[in-house]
């Protein structure tokens, strides 16, 4: 719209400094489009993008060589630039490791809209959220009330409380109940019961909520047995960690990656199917094959070098791929494919090296060459 209106002058003035200054970073810039938008006053940021491009934006936004700098989610949280206004233009943001789209959290609303009229910046700010009316409601109410934050812990207390083991502080359930008792989630539980299904009976005969701390221990205990990760002994109630549950602590690798590992691995896997193995890995589970995505794939698959076994359909072939692909350092077009890729790598080489510890510790020597 600005340029069929002949007004994006008003970003970038011809011969200003700043242009000057703009111009003399051009010949360091990788991406042709970046190239393009910096002239007139406008920058963008995102995962797909060079770490030196990035850093060129945010450096020359800084500065107030650009006035505009359009970029993904994520800036809310890893990069600290002030601006003096923020828009946010549409409030779903797609997450790899649940392969969907979902709403902002207040947290992030929250956190993009504190970039505005930073007081050692600016005198005031401006914030401007853009969404459907179906959600208009709810960001209102953050301007209106204060929303409680809830503990997310349970849904990860299996890896949690392996890592205590393994460091040695938990060594029995009476322990883990204690170190739970150090826990935003026993707070939250105290404060809120209900939403964490605790009966307001159950409160009162239990205030410290003791029993409920040992149920939730003796829960995630039994999968990690199950799992080969600890050895549990109920009539003692004693912990102890095995080589796996170290492995899975130390590289942050969950319970259900390390109970896929322990079903599959064997003395002489083929290149083939450890890549199979490491897409099988649960930090994938929650990503999907869109269908817009299948064509590219298909591209990619036909061009890395190792073959796929799986149907490209099938979550375990996109990730082969994208690792491959990665390696192989293929282009790949789409933002979400990339985003997903990014996931992928991110994780990668801790994966691969939990696998490597695993089969050096069952004494595969054949297998640690790969």
């Amino acid at each position: 719209a600005a340029l069929e209106a002949r007004k994006l002058d008003s970003f970038m003035k011809p011969g200003s400094a700043s242009q000057e200054i703009v111009k003399s970073t051009l010949e360091t810039v990788k991406n042709a489009d970046l190239e393009d938008l910096l002239m007139h006053g406008f920058g963008i940021h995102h995962a797909g993008m060079s770490r030196a491009d990035r850093s060129l934006v945010e450096d020359l936004f800084a500065d107030g060589h650009i006035k505009v700098l359009v970029s993904t989610a994520t800036l809310a949280w890893g990069v600290n630039l002030p601006a003096h206004a923020v828009i946010i233009k549409g409030t779903q943001v797609y997450l790899p490791e649940r392969g969907a789209w979902t709403e902002l959290s207040p947290m992030d609303v929250m956190q993009m809209m504190g970039r505005a009229g930073r007081p050692q910046f600016d005198t005031f700010g401006e914030g401007i959220i853009i969404t459907t009316q179906s959600e208009l409601r709810f960001y209102l109410s953050l301007l209106n009330q204060q929303l409680p934050i809830e503990s997310q812990m349970i849904s990860r207390l299996v890896d949690a409380l392996n890592a205590e083991i393994a460091l040695g502080s938990v060594s029995s359930i009476s322990e883990a109940s204690k170190w739970l008792g150090y826990t935003y989630l026993y707070i939250r539980m105290l404060r809120n019961p209900a939403l964490y299904g605790i009966s307001r009976d159950a409160l009162d005969e239990d205030p410290t909520l003791e029993r409920r701390r040992q149920t939730l221990a003796h829960s995630a205990a039994v999968v990690l047995e199950k799992g080969g990760l600890i050895g549990y002994d109920m009539k003692s109630q004693t912990l102890r960690s095995t080589d796996l549950g170290v492995v899975a602590a130390h590289y942050y690798v969950s319970h259900k990656s390390m109970a896929v590992y322990a079903d599959n691995l064997k003395p002489t896997l083929s290149d083939i199917d450890l890549l199979r193995l490491f897409a099988l890995s649960g930090e994938f589970t929650q990503m999907r094959v869109r269908e817009e995505e299948k064509l590219e794939l298909v591209r990619l698959a036909d061009r890395v070098p190792i073959p796929v076994k799986d149907s490209i359909e099938s979550v375990t072939a996109k990730v082969n791929v994208l690792l491959q692909s990665y390696v192989s350092r293929l282009a790949l077009d789409g933002l979400a494919l990339t985003s997903d890729m990014v996931y992928v790598t991110q994780s990668a080489g801790r994966i691969a090296r939990a696998l490597f510890e695993i089969v050096l510790r069952k004494k595969w020597a054949f297998l640690t060459r790969h």
